[in-house]
């Protein structure tokens, strides 16, 4: 198991830039699509920061709330030094952001082709 601090750098600075990523998608890339989700006043406070007075797209919200979870468990097991569960958690932490990453990628990428062939784009 690594040190605290190596651990609280790696996840901190992997969340804030999945959660930026989210924000950034969220915000200017997918205002379109016709598959978002209302939220509740809790679940608003809990996980986004940012202001969201209209709906958000879903892959967004299960990106946030899988992360956030993990995240939580992941620190937990650490300061419980339960090692087993530490490794299957920081591998599960390393998919979930390295696949939502490339899932929110290709979907800005897609929504942008097909801004610039219809002649929308900014």
């Amino acid at each position: 198991m690594p040190d605290a601090l190596t651990l609280l750098l790696v996840t901190c600075s992997g969340y804030i830039l999945l959660y930026g990523t989210c924000w950034g998608t969220d915000k200017y890339d997918i205002k379109e699509s016709k598959k978002k989700i209302r939220l509740n006043k809790y679940t608003n406070m809990l996980f986004f920061l940012w202001k969201r007075s209209e709906k958000v797209y879903w892959l967004v919200y299960i990106i946030i709330i899988s992360e956030s979870i993990i995240f939580v468990l992941l620190w937990i097991s650490y300061l419980f030094k339960i090692v087993f569960i530490y490794k299957i958690l920081l591998d599960l932490y390393i998919r979930v952001y390295l696949s939502a990453v490339f899932i929110l990628t290709v979907k800005t990428f897609i929504k942008r082709i097909k801004d610039f062939i219809s002649g929308k784009s900014r």
